[in-house]
């Protein structure tokens, strides 16, 4: 979708592609592929494999994957080198960055030099993309718009015109869930394509990516599904249904989708004899799976995608930092979702003398927080107060750096991600230390710190603030306002099984013992392929299979219903 590709919507896990210092008319001549889609544009050509080469390069910027839109427009560019449309393509392929500011503007300025005696339509798309080639996605925003406009109202039965715009447009959400500026725009846009092209692989993509993270991201479910089935062959496409899927619950699906995207970005780089580093999603699909296997409690299966990353990434030479610390996130996250402090602790990653100031705290935060969780389970505060001042030092030089530049980890982004760290794990000492309401104004900023994370930034590596709080909560005898908080976790991530847990013993810890029952029922649904020696199973089943037995009153003992996860909160 056009705004992702455009905003750089997050951090690569190796900062470069492929080809990326290579001139546009110099880079291989990739094969015509099938399984792209079928997104189709009439471009002035009389060469019949420059209009394949065109649509090519529109099916997999629609799809996000622009250094292989690239060559596939740079391709069309060689068979017709008179195709203004070709060097449209390739303005918009090359995405954000001042460091491209002169391919791009190369490359608009080519396709304005060959406009003349196009059709009306091609004149217009040239005209409205030498707003962003020339200004940028932010600057020449307006421009943009205004253009697209002008073209639809001209050419209203111009499906891709509609799709470009409305890609363009889609914002997001902001923190509070109000919708970014133009968003309910675009999706007016695409609600209107699903309905008038229902077989074009870019309008579910742009769906998907408009409603993930909405409030209502069962509205993609469809999308996500149809997706995969038109363009099984590109990584992003499945990526993006992947992400779709586990954000909707539906997590075994998701992991099937995943584990596709990893094969057919493998199969690519063989066939391009490409390192790991070339692969466009592998990394980030690697990382949605130890997701998806945490929220269905196969902690064991995370810890394999997870090493299976790591592998990846050293496999590499020379190794990137960023490559690294990513990998030690992917191995360090299993480690705190299931509680597992002392795991977490000792994970050793080292990065050489090159790494970046933002690596190295990311990396640091994350060692520093485990020993913090590590300390506050053996009770030593002390320790746990010394470690919350180590994080609270770690972050502040990192907001004075320099944003970073695209595919790179900003350090003003890890600033924040360690100083949300920072807070829970102080809010919790707090809580442990019986300051119940410091604690709680404490981890109150640390929720409004989670809320603020950019999605352009790193994952936080911290426990989500909403189940510390709750848990916390409970522990003070404010159960109602814990349970607002666990119902919507639940809401948000209705696929995990922790989440469920927690609303469970919450019910429990409310003496809602029907409400307990029906949440441990469905936990033990979304861990059905769980790894069995999880202590969670072992406290569903004996709540349940006692509740059957004996009745309600005989759930009230700590010794029937063991809350482990309340008292070892690290509060």
């Amino acid at each position: 979708m056009l705004a992702r590709h455009l905003r750089a919507e997050e951090p690569s896990i190796f900062p470069t592609a492929p080809w990326d210092d290579v001139p546009d008319l110099e880079l291989p001549t990739p094969p015509l592929r099938e399984g792209l889609g079928r997104a189709h544009l009439k471009v002035s050509t009389r060469v019949a494999r420059a209009q394949a080469y065109f649509d090519q390069g529109l099916r997999l910027l629609h799809l996000g994957w622009g250094a292989e839109a690239r060559r596939a427009f740079a391709e069309a560019a060689r068979q017709d080198p008179e195709l203004a449309m070709a060097y449209w393509g390739l303005a918009l392929a090359r995405g954000p960055g001042a460091r491209y500011a002169a391919a791009r503007a190369e490359a608009i300025n080519k396709a304005l030099a060959l406009s003349e005696g196009v059709t009306d339509a091609e004149q217009r798309y040239i005209v409205a993309a030498t707003f962003l080639a020339d200004k940028g996605p932010s600057n020449g925003r307006h421009g943009f718009v205004r253009e697209m406009e002008a073209l639809i109202d001209r050419h209203p039965e111009d499906a891709e015109a509609r799709l470009l715009l409305a890609g363009f447009l889609a914002d997001g959400y902001e923190s509070d869930g109000r919708p970014g500026m133009g968003q309910p725009y675009a999706q007016a846009l695409l609600r209107e394509l699903l309905r008038t092209n229902p077989n074009h692989e870019g309008v579910h993509c742009a769906w998907i990516q408009v409603m993930v993270d909405s409030s209502r991201p069962e509205a993609a479910l469809e999308s996500a599904r149809r997706l995969r089935l038109l363009a099984p062959r590109v990584g992003t496409a499945l990526l993006c249904a992947g992400r779709l899927l586990l954000r909707t619950g539906h997590t075994r699906e998701a992991r099937e989708v995943l584990e596709a995207a990893v094969a057919t970005d493998d199969a690519w780089l063989a066939q391009e004899a490409l390192p790991e580093s070339a692969a466009p999603v592998a990394g980030l699909a690697l990382r949605l799976l130890v997701q998806a296997c945490s929220d269905a409690g196969r902690y064991s299966e995370a810890q394999g995608w997870a090493r299976r990353l790591r592998t990846r990434v050293e496999a590499v030479t020379p190794h990137f930092g960023q490559a690294l610390v990513f990998a030690a996130g992917a191995v360090f996250n299993p480690h705190l979702r299931f509680g597992f402090w002392r795991a977490a602790a000792d994970l050793r990653v080292e990065l050489g003398a090159e790494a970046r100031a933002a690596e190295r705290a990311l990396l640091t935060g994350m060692e520093t927080y485990a020993r913090g969780l590590r300390a506050l389970e053996a009770g030593k505060l002390a320790e746990a107060e010394r470690v919350c001042d180590e994080l609270d030092a770690l972050h502040p030089p990192l907001a004075e750096e320099r944003k970073g530049e695209t595919r790179l980890l900003c350090p003003r982004d890890v600033a924040r991600v360690v100083e949300l760290a920072a807070c829970e794990l102080r809010g919790s000492l707090e809580a442990r230390q019986g300051d119940y309401a410091r604690a709680e104004a404490t981890l109150i900023k640390a929720l409004r710190l989670e809320r603020r994370l950019r999605s352009a930034g790193p994952a936080a590596f911290s426990r989500p603030v909403r189940e510390t709080l709750a848990r916390m909560r409970v522990r003070c005898g404010r159960e109602d306002k814990a349970l607002e908080l666990a119902e919507a976790l639940v809401k948000e991530r209705p696929g995990s099984g922790h989440a469920w847990f927690l609303l469970a013993e919450v019910h429990v810890a409310r003496e809602s013992f029907a409400e307990a029952a029906s949440a441990f029922a469905t936990f033990l649904e979304r861990w059905r392929d769980a790894d069995e020696q999880l202590p969670e199973l072992r406290r569903a089943r004996i709540f349940l299979s006692a509740r059957g037995a004996v009745g309600v009153t005989a759930m009230l003992p700590s010794n029937v219903i063991p809350l482990r996860a309340l008292e070892n909160v690290s509060c």
